[in-house]
């Protein structure tokens, strides 16, 4: 995790999440590493403004400019990025996680010191590799509330992906039933028992759409819900393999962009500073994974804001719609193993 700043911002910065280095150097007690090719990308060269696509059913803003503090703030931040490492390019790799995810409901941990491996025992017999220091629930998140006798009373940071209904993954059940997950209203989403997970001294991130209503149900309605006040949003800005934006920047809110929102919230009775320091970040920046919905890691961001116990070496983490398995985390989720196959991992080089 590296800090940005420039040399006229001495106050702010973007906070730099190297994707896959972040994820190997939790592994690193283990023989397994993610596989390169899971972060090639190309940036889209951007359309003249004449010969962009029109949509059939928006009216669109004129001209497609886009927002310039916008486009001020990320070149800045790009201007300071570290140059990539040179790489080859890696071959293609099979999409094994768009195969059907068929593990029944299941628990487990790894308290071993060493990374495990774990057979499925289906038809596929596929390898899930369970990092040490990690607690998974192959459970659907919506049963949250029978889980609670098993889970701690609080949690210092918990990660929050909802599945948000969004056109892309509907278009995706069209196509093939198993490549889209299932979706919850923002409703569904605010009934959840947070509140009964989180103290004064918790941190929660809420991975976000770019949608205005799903934001805004997440501001007025979900966040109340759940006991929360909103302490920061920012923008994870998605980068190719070269650093540059993996698309162009719209002012029209209907098209797709090169980013996404992340909501930092605290407990509605922390004190009022609580991760004040959070807002120093202006934004996020990485490589992601070709993998729809396969965030980075947010606890070698999020660690120095928490306020830990005198008596706590590490912080206590829960991930909620969690698809692969970090160290110190308690993961629930219907497809909790799903990135943890092992054929998307390689053996371990110097060069993480």
């Amino acid at each position: 995790m590296l800090k940005l700043q420039t040399k006229t911002e001495t106050d702010r910065f973007a906070v730099f999440l190297d994707h896959r280095r972040l994820i190997n150097e939790a592994y690193s007690n283990g023989d397994y590493q993610l596989k390169s090719s899971l972060f090639q990308f190309e940036a889209k060269r951007a359309q003249p403004l004449g010969e962009q696509k029109k949509s059939k059913k928006r009216k669109r803003v004129p001209d497609e400019i886009p927002d310039e503090t916008d486009s001020h703030t990320i070149e800045k931040y790009l201007a300071v990025l570290p140059t990539p490492v040179a790489r080859e390019t890696a071959m293609p790799l099979p999409r094994y996680w768009e195969a059907p995810y068929t593990l029944p409901q299941l628990h487990g941990a790894n308290q071993s010191g060493e990374v495990q491996q774990f057979l499925s025992g289906d038809e596929a017999n596929t390898s899930y590799i369970i990092p040490d220091g990690a607690r998974f629930y192959n459970h659907n998140v919506d049963n949250l509330p029978a889980l609670l006798p098993q889970l701690l009373p609080s949690y210092d940071l918990i990660v929050v992906d909802p599945p948000w209904r969004n056109k892309y993954i509907r278009r995706l059940k069209r196509v093939k039933q198993e490549l889209g997950y299932s979706m919850l209203d923002n409703d569904q989403l605010a009934l959840l028992p947070l509140a009964k997970l989180i103290n004064t001294r918790s941190l929660v991130a809420i991975w976000c759409t770019n949608s205005i209503q799903h934001q805004t149900a997440l501001e007025t309605h979900i966040l109340p819900s759940w006991n929360l006040r909103l302490v920061h949003k920012v923008r994870w800005y998605k980068l190719s393999t070269d650093h540059q934006l993996v698309g162009p920047l719209h002012a029209d809110p209907t098209q797709k962009q090169p980013f996404e929102m992340l909501y930092v919230a605290c407990h509605t009775d922390s004190h009022g500073n609580y991760g004040k320091d959070v807002r120093k970040a202006e934004l996020i920046l990485s490589v992601p994974s070709i993998v729809h919905s396969h965030k980075p890691p947010l606890l070698p961001w999020l660690r120095e804001h928490i306020e830990l116990d005198l008596n706590q070496a590490h912080p206590n983490c829960l991930e909620l719609f969690a698809r692969y398995l970090q160290p110190q985390f308690t993961s629930i989720g219907l497809e909790v193993l799903k990135l943890m196959d092992e054929r998307l991992y390689e053996a371990r080089t110097d060069n993480i």
